[in-house]
């Protein structure tokens, strides 16, 4: 029995490696696909992030340039606000009148009557007895 399976011993392995390098070649095959659509994919994820990427760049951009936009804005009210100031310092020393009745004011705080007024400020006798009512009306005379 053993003389004759001798002669087919060398067409059996014959036909068991060809069957081995056919399911080989097609399992690679297979992962040469399953590779290739995994590239594929990262080549989608790669492209995806490149245009967030640029997105991204421009809206920084953007927000930059509007970040530079309002610091200037800033800077120019600053300054326009430190001119007001030094002109409202200017116009309340230039204001004689206006010092008078802020020094009548503090002096109605203080307790002054009209006659105190008139004196101290040479203020008229309606404008006295007015300012005198006034810091009446906003704040409770304090008592000497």
């Amino acid at each position: 029995m053993f003389s004759q399976i001798m002669p087919w011993l060398p067409v059996a392995f014959s036909l068991i490696t060809i069957i081995f390098a056919i399911v080989m070649v097609r399992r690679e095959r297979a992962a040469r696909q399953a590779l290739e659509m995994k590239f594929s994919a990262i080549e989608v994820v790669l492209k995806n992030a490149r245009q967030q990427q640029e997105s991204f760049s421009k809206q920084f951009n953007e927000l930059r340039a509007g970040t530079m936009g309002m610091s200037q804005k800033m800077a120019d009210m600053a300054q326009q606000l430190e001119d007001l100031s030094d002109r409202q310092g200017e116009m309340a020393m230039q204001d004689p009148e206006g010092k008078l009745y802020s020094r009548a004011s503090k002096m109605v705080e203080l307790g002054a009557d009209v006659n105190e007024l008139m004196q101290e400020c040479d203020l008229p006798k309606a404008e006295a007895e007015l300012l005198l009512r006034l810091q009446q009306k906003i704040a409770p005379p304090r008592r000497r």
